[in-house]
């Protein structure tokens, strides 16, 4: 393996964690949201 694609298997390697953490929260808050809508609990105004 040449170093450039090490560097590069190593940068999306790094990349991968944050972007796995980033979109998990924003489908849990999205599912969240569904599920307070659908149930009723969403803010009365």
């Amino acid at each position: 393996m040449s170093p450039l694609e090490a560097m590069i298997w190593t940068v999306l390697g790094y990349a991968a964690m944050p972007t796995i953490f980033i979109v998990g929260f924003a489908v849990t808050a999205a599912v969240a949201c569904f599920l307070l809508e659908v149930t009723g609990n969403a803010e009365k105004q």
